[in-house]
C-alpha cells in the first residue's frame, strides 16, 4: 500500500518521475530492501513538499559533533535493520585491529570508530558519521592483498577524521538525523539503479548530490593513507593497485557505476599523484608481508557470504596441483571452511590439518580445529582445545568467544557467562554476546539483568520494539536503588529518542 501511495506522490512532482521508474525496476526486491526503499522515498517525497526555488544548495552551515554523533546512531539504527551483517569476533576483530593501527597514528579523534562488514556482493566500503565505517563483502572479495584492504580503511579513516561527511552534509544545509541518515543509508544500499537515483539526484534539498566527496576531499583521504600507511611500514603500492582495480570495476560497469565510485570518483586521477608520490620517495623496497593472516580472513568472508557450491569445485580443482600445499597452502583452509559450511565436518577437519602440518605456529588454526570439533558436537574435545589455547593467547577474542561457548554447553554457564560480559568490553556491538548473557542471567536468577541483556541483543539487531518490550520487563520489580536502574532508563531514552528522528 505504501508504494502505491508513494507512487501517486510522485507523479505530482515532475522533477521526481525518474524515482517512479526506478521504483517500478525494484517492486520485486526482497522486503528487506522494499522497506528501505519506501523509507528513502518517504524523505525525498517529504522534503518534496518545499518550493522548488528551495533546492538550491543554501549558504554551508556547522554540523556540530552532537548532530552528527544523532545522523550515525540513526543509521547505524537502519542499516542493522535492514543489512546483513557479519557479527563475528573473530572477522571483526581481525578489521578492527587494522583500522586501529591507523588510527593510533591518527591521533585523537572526535569518536570511537567501529567497523562493519556488510555481507552484499557490491563493491563498497564507506565512512558514515560518528566513526562508523562499512565494508561491503564485494570489495573484500576485489583485495588480494591485507595492504589493498588497508589502503581503503585508510583512505575511508582519512575522510572520518578529516570530517568530510560532516562538510558534505554542512553545505547541504541543515537537514534532519532521519533524512540524512536515510539518504547515506541510500548510498550504502549498493543494489544498482535505485541506489545510484539516490546518490546522484538533485532531491532531498541538494543533500544526495553534495554527498559525493570532493576532488580535494578524496586527494586529502589519498595523501592521509598514504602517509599512514608508509608509517605501518606498509608498501603504498597496494593503494596504487586497489585504484587499478577500481578503475577495472568502473570500466566493467559503465552502464551501472558500483556505488563506491559514485562517492569516490576519478581513480584515474588518483592513481596518477599517489603514483608521483611514490616516485618522490625514492623509498627502499618493503620486504612482501606475511598474508596468512589476511587470507585466512578472507577465505572465512566468503564460506560465510558466497554460495559454498560454486566454490567448492574450484578450491578442490586447485588443491590438485602439484606443490600447491607447499606454495598456496591457504587454499585448504579454505576446503575447510566450506566443507565447515557443508556440515561435512570430516572434510573439514582434514583439509584443516593440512594447513596446521604447514603452520604448526599459528595458535588461531587450533582455534579453528576446536571449533569445528564444536560445530560436530565434540565439546569435550573441543573445550580441551579452547583451553589450551587461552592459556598460549589470554586476549585472542575468538578463542575467548568459543571457550565461553563451549562451557555453556558443558553445564558450566556461571564461567560462561562471566566470559561473555569481559568481552563486551571489547566487542561493545557484538548482539550475539548479549543474547548468551541474557539467556544465562535469567536462568540463573537474575531475571532483570537477564531482560536488560536480551534489550541489548534487540536493539543491536535492531529491533527496538522488542528491546523495549524487555526493558520494560526489567522493570518489573526492580528497587529504585538497584545499580542496574540507571543503565535500562539511559538505554530505553537512546531508544526513544532514536525512534522519533
Amino acid at each position: 500500500m505504501i508504494i502505491t501511495i508513494l507512487k501517486k506522490q510522485t507523479e505530482l512532482y515532475s522533477n521526481k518521475s525518474l524515482f517512479v521508474y526506478y521504483l517500478n525496476i525494484h517492486m520485486n526486491h526482497n522486503k528487506a530492501y522494499q522497506r528501505l526503499t519506501a523509507y528513502i522515498l518517504c524523505a525525498v517525497l517529504l522534503l518534496g513538499n518545499l518550493p522548488l526555488a528551495s533546492f538550491s544548495p543554501p549558504p554551508a552551515q556547522a554540523f556540530s559533533v552532537g548532530e552528527e554523533r544523532e545522523v550515525g546512531e540513526k543509521l547505524l539504527s537502519i542499516i542493522r535493520k535492514e543489512f546483513p551483517l557479519l557479527d563475528d569476533p573473530d572477522l571483526t576483530e581481525y578489521v578492527t585491529n587494522l583500522g586501529r593501527q591507523t588510527l593510533l597514528l591518527a591521533g585523537p579523534q572526535f569518536f570511537d570508530y567501529h567497523f562493519f562488514i556488510i555481507d552484499n556482493k557490491e563493491f563498497n566500503a564507506f565512512a558514515a558519521p560518528s566513526g562508523l565505517i562499512f565494508i561491503h563483502s564485494g570489495l573484500i572479495d576485489l583485495c588480494d592483498t591485507e595492504g589493498e584492504l588497508v589502503s581503503v580503511l585508510a583512505h575511508e579513516i582519512g575522510h572520518a577524521a578529516s570530517r568530510h561527511i560532516a562538510d558534505r552534509i554542512s553545505k547541504s544545509g541543515k537537514v534532519n538525523a532521519t533524512s540524512t541518515a536515510l539518504m547515506l543509508a541510500g548510498l550504502l544500499l549498493g543494489q544498482g539503479a535505485l541506489a545510484q537515483a539516490v546518490v546522484t539526484g538533485s532531491m532531498a534539498g541538494g543533500l544526495t548530490a553534495n554527498l559525493k566527496f570532493s576532488r580535494e576531499d578524496e586527494e586529502e583521504a589519498d595523501r592521509l593513507a598514504y602517509k599512514w600507511m608508509k608509517e605501518e611500514k606498509r608498501d603504498p603500492a597496494d593503494m596504487v593497485s586497489m585504484l587499478k582495480k577500481m578503475r577495472r570495476v568502473s570500466r566493467y560497469h559503465r552502464k551501472q557505476v558500483p556505488t563506491y565510485l559514485l562517492t569516490h570518483p576519478e581513480p584515474e586521477n588518483r592513481i596518477g599523484y599517489i603514483d608521483d608520490l611514490i616516485l618522490q620517495d625514492q623509498q627502499k623496497k618493503i620486504q612482501a608481508p606475511d598474508e596468512f593472516a589476511y587470507q585466512r580472513f578472507k577465505y572465512r568472508v566468503q564460506a560465510l557470504t558466497r554460495d559454498t557450491q560454486s566454490i567448492l569445485p574450484i578450491l578442490k580443482n586447485k588443491a590438485e596441483e602439484p606443490g600447491i600445499l607447499q606454495n598456496d597452502p591457504m587454499v585448504f583452509f579454505g576446503l575447510s571452511q566450506i566443507y565447515l559450511a557443508n556440515r561435512d565436518y570430516q572434510k573439514a577437519e582434514e583439509s584443516l590439518q593440512k594447513v596446521i602440518t604447514r603452520f604448526p605456529d599459528k595458535p588461531i588454526l587450533k582455534t579453528d580445529l576446536g571449533r569445528i570439533k564444536f560445530e560436530a558436537g565434540e565439546t569435550k574435545k573441543a573445550l580441551e582445545i579452547f583451553q589450551e589455547i587461552k592459556k598460549q593467547d589470554p586476549d585472542e577474542a575468538y578463542n575467548t568467544y568459543y571457550l565461553a561457548k563451549a562451557l555453556q554447553q558443558s553445564g558450566e554457564p556461571a564461567k560462561a557467562v562471566l566470559i561473555y560480559e569481559n568481552l563486551t568490553e571489547r566487542m561493545p556491538t557484538y548482539a550475539k554476546l548479549y543474547q548468551e548473557i541474557g539467556k544465562i542471567r535469567a536462568a540463573l536468577g537474575n531475571t532483570a539483568l537477564g531482560h536488560y541483556n536480551l534489550a541489548l541483543y534487540q536493539y543491536y539487531e535492531g529491533s527496538s520494539l522488542s528491546a523495549r518490550y524487555h526493558l520494560d520487563q526489567a522493570l518489573k520489580g526492580l528497587s529504585e536503588r538497584d545499580p542496574l536502574l540507571p543503565k535500562i532508563k539511559e538505554l530505553k531514552d537512546k531508544i526513544v529518542r532514536i525512534d522519533k528522528m
